[in-house]
């Protein structure tokens, strides 16, 4: 793939989903002017449009394979990475921007505009080569969804959220609807309805676009806005895209973007009593305090902290925006009048729960004002459960009433009932499910095989929402199974009579396999190993297979460690990618270290050293180092570079050639020279 599409995909992930980008609703949001920015900023020479065009397959029926080649092709060397064909999917949402009735063309032919936009023409791109397209937003989708909210919050639509006319080019429409100006006029809006609402608030979408046409706000939006809110295809977007962003409205005068934090205030309720609890992903934090008196202390290994000195939950707090500033670290809550508690398997007790899930049990708690939605909620969805006069119960608050043993067993029922409901409640309607996955099962030796399962003790398979194909399993259609399809939960797979074998589960295009057993066998011995073979204090750079006791390897290797003394270089921590290309070929992506084991236990708030040493034992190359978007380079030993006989070639070539200019040093000219070569 060409340097400028990498230098694209690059901006776009910094300016959408990087991790500064946390907890905020992603809008991908890209018109001429944020292509402008975009393109000045990161110092990239070639239009975007331009870019995306040139790589095209041009008068087939799959132009967009070589993009759709690069992702899996990056896929593979970093599976947790954002997908790679950003710069495709930012084109069809530019594409989207230009939708308008120009006298030739009607507002809604998008593909006359994608077309023009990516070729000149308007009749080389049509609808049936844009599936692909589409696939790839559902895949973006669904790795943000994998996230969390780390990388943002996703407000791509699910494939059964889009009207059938526009089951493809749904997806970028629904970027296109809220450009930038659009969203920083809504926290006025928020502001005064908040004042008038304070205990309901975050109002449903719908209910805040009625509100902004009944005031006449209208005329502060773009046209584009006003256009797109008319047609009713394109309002549902419209009101899920302002109700996500209320919900993430931080009660600021300047933005509409912070959402819950990664570190979390939740509600925890066991032995009779509510309490505060905090979610703190970064293990490090084991202890700490604030000024005014509130302290966190680590709950063993876990992810949680318990907190101390805010007080009890209760009406009050429940209902009014927490932050908690700790240095850098903050926890935040957003205000809510519904309270659902749902178990937690690692603390083994009752936590605040973000969203319901289909066949698991809830405790519920509605302020006054919500309780006729939740009620609606509970009569059409779920078992209702035991509901009790909250004044009996001394832990719940004032005035709120409270529901026990609620479960929702039909998904499909359960999304439909929120769906019908404006308010608060709304904003815990299960996540999407976006792609054909197993969950439980009795798994053997998951360390080893994770898709390998004892026979009776089958997983079960999530269906895609919205997904209307066959259920296959083995390539049949199992009428047992199509009651629980129905209910929209998982499909569990036990008791079709599975044997001991290999087995597909197909849904349309999408097929994943696992392995059943009766027990684990014990491999037989082996006749060669693979391993890398040592010549007196020098071991081989690459493995190969040998015959047995002919070769060292693992930890055979330490009785012959060489005794040269390792080149240490110093590396300054902070840096957003630090590399090392060997002259041999290999590459390395080398991580700062944390702190030892005995000074985290020791010294708990000591921090971690400005720099760290990186060792290279009998080895030369380059240390590759990129601090704000810029590489620089540091030679050690470089040699004559000879990358033909790694098997990592590829990779090898493509660091070097996206760092070609980070030094002058003629050294590193032959390196860039044999990656130019490799690369062809």
């Amino acid at each position: 793939m060409d340097l400028p599409y990498r230098a694209w995909q690059q901006a776009l992930e910094d300016e959408f989903f990087s991790p500064a980008q946390a907890d905020r609703p992603t809008l991908f949001y890209v018109d001429d002017n944020v292509e402008r920015g975009l393109r000045e900023r990161h110092r990239i020479g070639v239009p975007l449009a331009e870019c995306v065009g040139s790589l095209l397959n041009r008068g087939t029926d799959r132009p967009y394979a070589p993009m759709d080649t690069y992702r899996w092709r990056m896929w593979k060397e970093d599976k947790a990475a954002i997908p790679a064909f950003l710069p495709l999917l930012a084109a069809s949402v530019l594409a989207a921007t230009k939708m308008v009735n120009d006298g030739n063309h009607r507002a809604s032919a998008y593909h006359v505009r994608f077309s023009e936009l990516l070729t000149g023409r308007e009749d080389l791109l049509g609808s049936d080569e844009f599936e692909v397209v589409s696939r790839m937003w559902q895949a973006l989708a669904d790795w943000q969804h994998r996230q969390g909210t780390t990388r943002g919050a996703c407000t791509i639509p699910a494939a059964a959220d889009l009207p059938r006319n526009q089951s493809r080019i749904g997806f970028p429409l629904s970027q296109a609807l809220l450009n930038g100006g659009d969203r920083q006029a809504l926290p006025e809006l928020f502001a005064k309805l908040r004042s008038h609402n304070s205990r309901a608030w975050p109002l449903g979408g719908e209910t805040l676009l009625a509100t902004l046409e009944q005031w006449g706000w209208d005329s502060r939006f773009s046209a584009g806005f006003r256009r797109a809110k008319k047609v009713p295809d394109f309002r549902p977007h419209i009101a899920r895209l302002l109700g996500n962003l209320a919900v993430s409205w931080d009660s600021s005068a300047a933005k509409a973007t912070r959402g819950s934090g990664r570190n979390e205030l939740l509600v925890k309720f066991e032995a009779g009593r509510l309490s505060w609890l905090a979610r703190v992903p970064d293990a490090e934090v084991r202890h700490a305090s604030h000024s005014g008196g509130v302290v966190l202390e680590r709950l063993g290994d876990t992810a949680y902290c318990s907190v101390d000195g805010l007080g009890v939950p209760d009406a009050r707090s429940l209902t009014c925006w927490l932050d908690v500033g700790f240095g850098e670290m903050g926890l935040t809550r957003a205000p809510t009048p519904v309270l659902a508690l749902g178990r937690d398997d690692v603390l083994d007790t009752w936590v605040s729960a973000s969203t319901f899930v289909p066949g698991e049990e809830y405790i519920v708690l509605a302020a006054p004002d919500v309780q006729s939605d939740v009620r609606r909620l509970l009569d059409r969805a779920a078992f209702p459960g035991c509901s009790r006069e909250g004044a009996r119960l001394h832990w719940v608050p004032n005035g709120w009433a409270l529901h026990t043993g609620v479960v929702f067993d039909d998904a499909v029922t359960l999304r439909q009932a929120l769906g019908e409901i404006q308010g608060v409640i709304a904003s815990l309607r299960p996540a999407q499910e976006l792609e054909l996955r197993l969950v439980g099962g009795l798994r053997l030796a998951p360390a080893l095989e994770r898709q390998l399962y004892l026979v009776g003790g089958e997983p079960a398979v999530v269906v895609p929402d919205g997904a209307s194909e066959l259920l296959l399993v083995n390539g049949e259609e199992r009428p047992e199974l199509r009651g629980a399809r129905a209910r929209g939960g998982p499909v569990p797979l036990t008791g079709l009579g599975l044997h001991a074998s290999v087995h597909t589960v197909s849904l349309g295009a999408s097929t994943i396999r696992f392995t059943t057993a009766e027990g684990l066998q014990v491999p037989a011995a082996v006749e060669h190993r693979c391993g890398f073979e040592v010549s007196g204090f020098k071991a081989s750079a690459y493995p190969a297979v040998h015959g047995r006791g002919s070769t060292l390897s693992g930890a055979d290797c330490a009785a012959h460690r060489a005794s040269a003394v390792p080149e240490v270089l110093l590396s300054r921590r902070g840096a957003e990618a630090l590399l090392f290309a060997a002259s041999d070929g290999r590459l390395w992506h080398i991580a700062s270290p944390g702190p030892p084991g005995w000074l985290a236990e020791r010294l708990p708030h000591a921090s971690a050293p400005y720099l760290f040493e990186v060792e290279l034992h009998s080895v030369g190359g380059w240390l590759l180092e990129r601090r704000t978007g810029r590489w620089r380079g540091r030679a050690t030993d470089p040699g004559t570079p000879d990358p033909a006989s790694s098997p990592n070639a590829g990779a090898w070539a493509e660091a070097v050639l996206a760092a070609r200019n980070c030094t002058t040093d003629p050294r590193w000219a032959a390196y860039v020279r044999a990656a130019e070569e490799t690369a062809r």
